[in-house]
This record gives C-alpha cells, sequence and structure tokens, in this order.
C-alpha cells in the first residue's frame, strides 16, 4: 500500500534529505508576512513538493509490484515444470496473464519516473524563489509568433532535459554544484531512461522480450534494448542481455542519489518522512466548505477518519470540524493469482 512508504524510505534510509526540504522552506520564511507573491509561491511549492514525493512512492510501489509478479510467476511456472519435456532449451518465451499483469506496469513505472525528473528542477526552482523571464520579443515580431515563442519558453521550464541541456541559459541561475549534478546525471543516466519511456511510448517495442531463462538460476526476465535511441524497431538490438527490474532498480538509486546530492548542496538538513495520503490541493481547505458541502474520510490501515464540515461564523469560517473515527475491515487488496 503506498501508505506504507513513508516507513519503508524511513527504514531504507532513501530520500531523507528531500524529506528535509519543506521543513527548510518554512524556515525560510521565517521574519516575512506571509501574503501576495510570498503566499503563492508557498502554495505552489507545498503542491510540488507533495506531488513529488506521492510520484516518490509510486515508482517504489512499482518496482515493488513487478518483483512480487516475478516471484508469482516462477512458482506458476514450477507448478507447470513437472509436467514439461525439456530439449536443449536455455530460455523458454513464457506467456501467462500474470505475465501480462508484470508488463502492465513497465510503463507506469516509466512514466512516473519521467515525471519525476521533469519536477525536480520546479521544486528546487521555487526554493531557490527564482524567476524566469519570458523571452525578450523582438522588433515587428508579430502576437501569435511572440505568443507562441513564450508558451514553448514556459513550457520547456517544466523539462528536465531543458534544464540539463541549459535551454536558454535556465541551468545558469542554479549554484554551480546543481549544474554539475544535473549536466552528469543527465549523460550518464537520466536521457537513457527517458529513451526508454519514450521508446515504449511511441513504438511500443519495449515488452517483446519476455523469456524464462533456466541458467545459471531459472527466472523471468524482460529484455531492454541496447539501444533504446533507435528510431526504427527493426534496428534494436539485445545483445547486453540487459534485464529491465535490476535496471530499474540501478536507475532509481541514481536518481535517488542526485536528488540527495543536490539536497546536500542546498544545505538541506535530513528529516525523517512522515505519514501522508493525500496530494490534493484542497487537502486541508475543508473549513471553506459549507455544511452538509463536503465529507472528507481518511482511511488508515483498519480506522476511518471522517472530517466534516459544522455550521458558519458570521465572519464566514467554520465553527467546528467535526471528526468521529469508524472501524475499517478493508486492509489490503489481494490479487487473485492462482
Amino acid at each position: 500500500m503506498l501508505e506504507d512508504y513513508a516507513n519503508v524510505f524511513n527504514e531504507r534510509k532513501l530520500y531523507l534529505r528531500f524529506s528535509g526540504l519543506m521543513q527548510a522552506f518554512i524556515e525560510s520564511f521565517k521574519g516575512s508576512k506571509i501574503k501576495g507573491n510570498v503566499a503563492k509561491r508557498g502554495t505552489l511549492f507545498n503542491h510540488y513538493y507533495s506531488e513529488f514525493r506521492y510520484h516518490l512512492y509510486c515508482a517504489y510501489y512499482f518496482l515493488g509490484q513487478l518483483d512480487l509478479l516475478e516471484n508469482t510467476i516462477i512458482k506458476q511456472y514450477n507448478e507447470l515444470k513437472p509436467f514439461i519435456e525439456f530439449q536443449n532449451e536455455v530460455k523458454i518465451e513464457y506467456d501467462s496473464f500474470i505475465v501480462h499483469e508484470y508488463l502492465l506496469r513497465i510503463m507506469p513505472f516509466l512514466n512516473t519516473l519521467f515525471i519525476l525528473q521533469d519536477r525536480l528542477m520546479v521544486v528546487i526552482g521555487l526554493f531557490l524563489n527564482m524567476e524566469f523571464q519570458d523571452p525578450v520579443r523582438k522588433p515587428n515580431e508579430s502576437n501569435k509568433v511572440y505568443n507562441k515563442k513564450v508558451k514553448n519558453f514556459r513550457s520547456k521550464l517544466q523539462s528536465f532535459a531543458s534544464y540539463a541541456t541549459n535551454y536558454s541559459d535556465i541551468l545558469k541561475p542554479f549554484p554551480k554544484e546543481v549544474q554539475e549534478l544535473v549536466v552528469n546525471y543527465w549523460n550518464q543516466n537520466g536521457q537513457e531512461i527517458r529513451q526508454y519511456r519514450n521508446l515504449n511510448q511511441h513504438q511500443f517495442n519495449l515488452l517483446e522480450e519476455a523469456y524464462i531463462v533456466r541458467e545459471p538460476t531459472e527466472r523471468f526476465i524482460l529484455y531492454l534494448p541496447d539501444n533504446p535511441n533507435e528510431r526504427n524497431f527493426e534496428n534494436l538490438t539485445y545483445d547486453k542481455n540487459r534485464v529491465a527490474i535490476d535496471y530499474f532498480k540501478s536507475e532509481i538509486q541514481k536518481f535517488h542519489d542526485i536528488i540527495e546530492e543536490i539536497m546536500e548542496v542546498l544545505g538541506v538538513t535530513p528529516e525523517r518522512h512522515e505519514f501522508a495520503t493525500s496530494t490534493s490541493p484542497n487537502a486541508n481547505k475543508i473549513k471553506d466548505y459549507n455544511e452538509g458541502d463536503l465529507m472528507k474520510i481518511w482511511v488508515i490501515k483498519n480506522e476511518a477518519i471522517l472530517f466534516s464540515v459544522g455550521e458558519k461564523t458570521p465572519n464566514g469560517e467554520a465553527a467546528k470540524l467535526a471528526l468521529r473515527k469508524i472501524k475499517n475491515k478493508i486492509v489490503g487488496l489481494k490479487w487473485d493469482i492462482k
């Protein structure tokens, strides 16, 4: 369950400096009046920070599911093995509904890492209070051309690749050490795993080489192509025997390391992860609703907490938020894998 991943991250000591970023951000406001642009920046930072943390949890959740499904595929295969007459096969093209469950989780993982890459520099930019100016308008440039240029520039501010390649010098305002970490990560790791995502997104050529290999140990494996930047699927090669799940785990560890190194450069102190289930920007605004408009139910393990809005005071704020706890019997989701 996603709600367990705060504890998982704490146990594995993952992203502890990133967890401390929120506290560092709050401390940076000491002595400031929280209104106007300051309040707007705080709202944006909270939104992107919460989104980023949620997608971190999702990425590890998908990896955990891939591990579970790989083991389940082998269990299913072992049930069949006594009835199979082998010759000299070194690998088996194995297909079952569990294999399809496995393959269904490849793209969500890659998309999640894609989102995390793109959001990283947005979060850091907000933390550092960076402001990027729209492109200068050229003489005699039409409104249509200029507006398109501005729209393109602003979209680039949401792309990790733009920072890593220093599009329009947008990486230059960041500390020198951060610039070096971003560029090195992109060149050594970040660009390639993004290419795998694009390969499957646009050509659907990432899920074809799935086998049970028999040596050195029997294992279900999805092989990734050696050349994910290849646009012609007929030219994809698989000579390196790159195992998808092993590669994904290695790459997310590299992503973890780059984040923590950047946080250290920014002077962020490690903090334990606190449990949270919602990333909605309206999660803390229930008091703004009228009586009877909305109830929030927060299910945690074997308990459900109910929040509801009471009558409003003359100044328009909720006079009370009713809170009640009830028992919850469904604490997990179990797949019926046979």
